[in-house]
């Protein structure tokens, strides 16, 4: 009994040495906390981290400075979906549940509004306010240029969840409820798009435009280079609702309604993880990974710095991680085409049509059309390949009513009818 209780003693002081380990990866100290009237559901920071917009059910933009001394604060109409400050701190942009858009200077005094059909639930805001990318419930990704006239937009498959842009706003990413991520140049072209397997909630853009991360309600973080290629994803307790990246991809900044604030590494290891007792809803990190932002559902704004950053190798046993995913693709087809794709029951879109990073392994493939009777099969995708499926529809047989027994129909009614009656009157008698 006593050698079993070495034992076990042992193994728990060699685990808690290696989370002691992962917690001085880096040292994070809290720094100051502002509370608002209710829930905070955007944070932003400028690329020092002087200065932080909050914005969230208080219809309130405000602008916090050094210590947590507000700056100023802006009314809407409405709750605030999203809060943006420029880079390099001259600007900030806003929107809500009042479908309009806001952008003030530095000093609070407002540039430009205006009103969209939509109710905004993302804002980006490049350097000086040059341009603002938005999101909302319009299903489109919109650019706005200085003075407020429209560059752009784009359409996706549902609700614009969050949108990131970057200082020189050279590149605007997107993030919808129709399960991908997007991401364009300055002109409005897309440049790919990548599905993920749940809403994606959140997205960011690194300063120097090489990084895009994502997060999404399958509770994961996922880190793309500048060309779309999948580097990592890191699965946390709960959907991610928040996403910010300093400036080469060192360091993401990530918020969870699993009520955790997190930090994580170029290759996706969990560094620093904080509990903060209610679900995460805005989460940013400076350019240089010092500072961090948090805002949650406890009215709460919370800062963090970081001490002198190192990369690290340690493995971090908070969550487990998946780092350097191969990926396989899928390419559908039908004839005839337009049928509608599920994947597993998740539809996709319309063929043809390629699914790209897909994680290898088997997957149920569903096909309809209307007039054509459903297709289904099931699928192998391997790491670094691209399975084709070509399916033909069938057209639903017609059913096989005839003219002459169609018209007899009212006729025989009528006969039995009267049949019936002369029984009747028979019985009568």
């Amino acid at each position: 009994m006593m050698k079993q209780t070495i034992v076990r003693a042992l193994l728990i002081a060699a685990a808690l040495g290696i989370l002691c380990c992962t917690a001085m990866a880096v040292t994070v100290s809290p720094d100051w906390t502002y509370k608002g009237q209710a829930t905070v559901r955007s944070v932003s920071i400028s690329g020092d981290g002087g200065l932080i917009a909050a914005g969230g059910d208080d219809a309130k933009t405000t602008l916090i400075g050094p210590g947590g001394a507000v700056q100023w604060q802006k009314g809407a109409a409405a709750a605030l979906g999203a809060v943006s400050i420029a880079p390099d701190g001259s600007a900030v942009g806003a929107g809500g549940s009042d479908n309009r858009v806001y952008l003030y200077d530095v000093n609070g005094d407002l540039r430009w509004s205006t009103v969209l059909p939509t109710r905004i639930y993302g804002v980006g805001v490049a350097d000086g306010g040059a341009y603002v990318a938005v999101g909302g419930s319009d299903d489109r990704c919109h650019l706005f240029d200085g003075t407020g006239a429209s560059a752009w937009s784009y359409m996706t498959g549902d609700d614009v969840l969050a949108v990131a842009i970057t200082p020189d706003a050279g590149l605007i990413a997107a993030g919808s409820n129709d399960d991908r991520v997007y991401l364009f140049d300055q002109a409005g072209k897309l440049l790919w798009s990548r599905i993920l397997f749940a809403n994606v909630l959140a997205v960011a853009l690194s300063p120097d435009g090489n990084y895009v991360a994502a997060g999404s309600a399958d509770t994961k973080v996922y880190l793309y280079d500048r060309d779309g290629t999948l580097l990592w994803s890191t699965p946390t307790r709960g959907s991610v609702s928040a996403v910010s990246v300093s400036e080469g991809g060192e360091w993401i900044a990530a918020g969870s309604l699993d009520q955790n604030a997190y930090l994580f590494d170029r290759n996706g290891l969990v560094i620093w993880n904080q509990a903060i007792g209610t679900s995460v809803r805005g989460a940013a990190i400076s350019a240089d990974g010092t500072h961090l932002a948090f805002g949650g559902d406890d009215n709460l704004v919370r800062t963090f710095t970081v001490e002198s950053p190192v990369q690290t190798t340690t493995v971090s046993t908070t969550v487990p991680t998946t780092t350097g995913i191969e990926t396989g693709a899928l390419s559908i087809a039908s004839s005839p085409s337009g049928a509608e794709i599920y994947l597993d029951n998740r539809y996709m879109g319309i063929t043809p049509l390629t699914l790209q990073d897909l994680a290898p392994g088997n997957y149920a493939v569903f096909l309809q059309r209307q007039g054509f009777e459903p297709w289904t099969g099931n699928v192998s995708v391997s790491a670094g390949a691209t399975v084709t499926v070509n399916a033909t529809l069938n057209p639903t047989a017609p059913t096989e009513t005839t003219p002459t027994e169609a018209a007899a129909t009212p006729f025989a009614a009528l006969g039995a009818a009267a049949i019936a009656a002369a029984v009747l009157l028979l019985r009568r008698r």
